[in-house]
């Protein structure tokens, strides 16, 4: 299953992000990934839910967008639309509790 393989590589980085923001627990994390990876939102955020099982993420409600190379988005910090390449790994939002 490459969803697996592919949310066990981004999970250091989702860690990094929530303990930069001082996150005790995290409750959502939204995230655009582009197509060309390959992966099903569904799936990967099953993966999440594995991968942060015994965690600080666990429960955490998953929103996986997957797009389409040409498709436009707004990436966050920004207010201007891009249009996708089809290899986007972008966490749009991370909720947590300090």
């Amino acid at each position: 299953m490459h969803e697996h393989g592919l949310a066990k590589e981004l999970w250091p980085q989702l860690q990094a992000i929530a303990e930069a923001k001082g996150f005790r627990r995290v409750i959502r994390v939204e995230m655009i990934v582009g197509m060309l990876h390959g992966v099903t939102g569904e799936f990967l955020a099953h993966s999440f839910e594995h991968a942060f099982a015994g965690t600080s993420f666990q429960g955490a409600a998953v929103s996986i967008t997957v797009v389409d190379p040409g498709q436009e988005y707004i990436p966050p910090n920004s207010d201007q639309r891009v249009s996708a390449s089809g290899w986007e790994l972008l966490v749009m939002r991370m909720e947590g509790v300090e």
